[in-house]
């Protein structure tokens, strides 16, 4: 005869210590579950671990625009991290990289790079009777960025033509040095047409009638109610009218009680 054998569990046991118990080792067993599935299987079915993966490429001694190209196509950026003097490798030529070819790296990573600036001595070319524009394009292709620009009457070149270069033309020098260039303003003119400064300050009527190529002449004084204290109430040339070149400009300034 068998004998049956009956487990009570009371209702407070049931819920408090066995549902929680059992909610508790499906998650565990689920979790796990995610777990070998994504790290085992997987990765061995459909290469996931690879997936956004690429191998950077080698580019040195690539113009810089090829290089750039060539990280574009698989997925990679470039970043200059710095320009180099180097007598032995062309301007814009990639001379160091990092990451190293080879590596694996994520997609949208950045390669470092740097860049050659050719040689440190270079000759300046000839740039007189340029336009100031082409003048230190010319200049920049030749690995001189460093440019100043003065401006300079001249009989013998037109307005905004380059009429010389310090160094000048031929002198082998550093490319870091600076490359003044002087640039024609055209001949020196004999008149200069008037500015009106009536209302302006002092200092601003002096500006603009220097600006003009004339200069101030006398300066003097007068009690005026109507006018700004310190401003110009009149001139001794009419504004608009020509001067000779450096010619004065007499104002009357207002002054206050």
């Amino acid at each position: 005869m068998k004998k049956s054998y009956t487990i009570e569990i009371s209702t407070s046991t049931f819920w408090t210590l066995l549902v929680p118990i059992t909610v508790l080792c499906m998650i565990f067993g689920g979790l796990c579950g995610i777990f070998i599935v994504d790290r085992f299987v997987m990765p061995n079915i459909t290469d996931i671990k690879n997936r956004g993966v690429v191998k950077v490429p080698e580019i040195l001694n690539l113009k810089l625009e090829a290089a750039r190209q060539e990280l574009y196509d698989i997925g990679l950026r470039l970043q200059i991290q710095s320009w180099q003097y180097n007598d032995t490798v062309d301007k814009d030529v990639v001379v160091s990289q990092n990451p190293p070819p080879e590596q694996n790296v994520k997609k949208g990573r950045h390669i470092f790079v740097e860049v050659s600036k050719g040689k440190e001595i270079g000759k300046i070319p000839a740039v007189a009777a340029m336009t100031e524009r082409n003048g230190k394009k010319v200049l920049r292709e030749a690995g001189f960025s460093n440019i100043r620009v003065y401006k300079s009457y001249s009989e013998k070149y037109d307005k905004d033509i380059i009429a010389m270069t310090n160094p000048s033309r031929g002198t082998v020098i550093s490319r870091e040095v600076c490359v003044e260039i002087t640039v024609s303003k055209g001949p020196k003119p004999t008149h200069a047409e008037v500015p009106n400064v009536i209302g302006e300050a002092l200092s601003e009527a002096k500006r603009l009638i220097e600006e003009s190529g004339l200069k101030v002449g006398s300066v003097e004084y007068r009690m005026n109610t109507q006018a700004r204290p310190g401003s110009v109430i009149s001139q001794s040339v009419s504004p608009g009218a020509s001067a000779p070149l450096e010619s004065p400009v007499n104002l009357v300034i207002s002054a206050s009680q």
